[in-house]
C-alpha cells in the first residue's frame, strides 16, 4: 500500500511540474496542448499523453541553427522553424516555420537551401569554413547567402559578384568535404550545433 501511494505521489508531483512548464508557440502555429492531460476522477489521478508526437530530429544535423529558410525569401526576414514542422536535404534536417513553407521547400530544396552549405558566405569567399549568424543573410538572385556577423555581410556584400565568384570556387575545394553521395549524409555532426531556443 505504502509503494501505491508513493508511485501515486511521485506521478502527481511530475504532473504539477509538467503542468508548470510554459507551452511554447512559433511564428505560425497555435499553441499546443500540454503534453500531460490531468482530470480527476474520485481522488485518483489519471495521467494522459497527448496524442501527437513530436518528431524526433538529430540537432547536430540541423541547418540555420533551426531558421526556416524559406522565410528568408517570403517575409524577407529570418524567422525561427518549429521543430515538429522538418524537411531532410542532403543530410542536413531543416525546421519551417508552418506547413506552408515546407511544401514550398519540398518542391524545390536547392531554390531555398543556403549557398555553401550554409557557412558564412563571406568566410568562403576567402577559402575558410566559419559559422554563421542566421538572423545576418542577404539574398540575391534568388539565391540565400548568410554570415557569421553584419561586419562578415557588409564585407562581402561590398563587392558582392567578385565575392560570390571566389566563394563559388572555394566551395568545389573544400565545402562539401565530409559528405557521403551514397549514404546521404554527412560523416561528421553538421557544424552548426544546436537549434536556438525559441524565445
Amino acid at each position: 500500500m505504502d509503494i501505491l501511494q508513493n508511485s501515486l505521489a511521485a506521478a502527481s508531483l511530475a504532473a504539477m511540474i509538467a503542468g508548470a512548464v510554459p507551452n511554447q508557440a512559433y511564428a505560425s502555429e497555435k499553441p499546443g496542448l500540454n503534453p500531460v492531460q490531468i482530470e480527476r476522477s474520485a481522488g485518483t489521478i489519471i495521467l494522459a499523453e497527448n496524442k501527437a508526437k513530436t518528431k524526433k530530429i538529430h540537432k547536430n544535423n540541423v541547418i540555420l541553427k533551426g531558421y526556416d529558410p524559406v522565410a528568408y525569401f517570403k517575409q524577407g526576414k529570418a524567422v525561427r522553424g518549429n521543430p515538429s514542422i522538418t524537411s531532410t536535404h542532403n543530410g542536413a534536417t531543416y525546421l519551417f516555420a508552418s506547413r506552408e513553407d515546407k511544401a514550398d521547400f519540398d518542391k524545390n530544396p536547392a531554390r531555398f537551401a543556403p549557398q555553401y552549405g550554409g557557412f558564412c558566405a563571406n568566410s568562403m569567399s576567402k577559402g575558410r569554413r566559419a559559422d554563421i549568424d542566421p538572423t545576418v543573410f542577404r539574398v540575391y538572385k534568388d539565391k540565400l547567402y548568410v554570415c557569421s556577423s553584419p561586419a562578415a555581410l557588409k564585407e562581402f556584400s561590398g563587392n558582392l559578384d567578385t565575392n560570390i565568384s571566389k566563394a563559388d570556387q572555394n566551395w568545389l575545394k573544400i565545402g562539401p568535404r565530409g559528405y557521403n553521395t551514397e549514404s546521404g549524409d554527412f560523416e561528421s555532426a553538421w557544424p552548426f550545433g544546436p537549434v536556438t531556443s525559441p524565445q
